[in-house]
């Protein structure tokens, strides 16, 4: 009985070395190799080099802010006429696509320099329109107010040049379109062609 217990009590004794031998093997084995880590390492850069390259590519077909104000210009025009028109479906669909293409714009360069060379915060400038003069425009959309709405145009034309001005291009001053840019819709809420 006493060799019984003298053989439990080495056993003991050793059992936490072992163990301890026993998980310092097998964290020598998980470690790898510095062989093992260099295609590891390369495979990262390349994927690395490659994400950095798709962002350059994207970045360089990306269009200027000129695109996206030529087409708010081009929907701004078109609400002008398909106002005069009275066609209301028609003139809420060029105001909704001006303002989404303002939207565009500014995130496409949401903070250009203006004429001091900061940063100015066109989202926040375009907030502000967006809930004053443009949403007066939007009001008399949905009212179907012919005699308010080019009152409301012309005031959102005004807080567009305040905008044009903080970035430095007072050059860019907007009108009352003379021609309406798309000839091919017909602006003619009564129109009955084609079927």
């Amino acid at each position: 009985m006493k060799i019984l217990s003298i053989s439990v009590r080495r056993l003991l004794t050793c059992l936490p070395c072992a163990v301890a031998l026993g998980g310092a093997l097998a964290c020598q084995q998980a470690q790898p190799s510095p062989a093992a880590a260099a295609p590891a390492a390369d495979a990262a850069a390349k994927e690395l080099a490659a994400m950095k390259a798709d962002i350059q590519t994207l970045k360089d077909k990306a269009p200027s802010a000129s695109v996206a104000m030529a087409d708010v210009s081009f929907h701004w025009s078109n609400l002008w006429f398909a106002g005069q028109a009275r066609n209301w479906p028609l003139a809420n669909y060029y105001y909704s696509e001006a303002r989404n293409h303002v939207r565009w714009l500014i995130r496409i360069n949401p903070l250009p320099k203006g004429p001091d060379g900061m940063p100015v915060d066109l989202k926040g400038i375009f907030d502000a329109i967006d809930t004053s003069t443009f949403a007066a425009v939007k009001a008399a959309i949905d009212k179907k107010d012919s005699t308010q709405f080019p009152v409301v145009y012309k005031a959102a034309l005004e807080s567009c040049y305040s905008c044009h001005k903080s970035v430095g291009r007072p050059y860019l001053r907007p009108q009352i379109p003379k021609t309406v840019p798309q000839t091919i819709v017909n602006m003619d809420p009564a129109a009955t062609w084609p079927q």
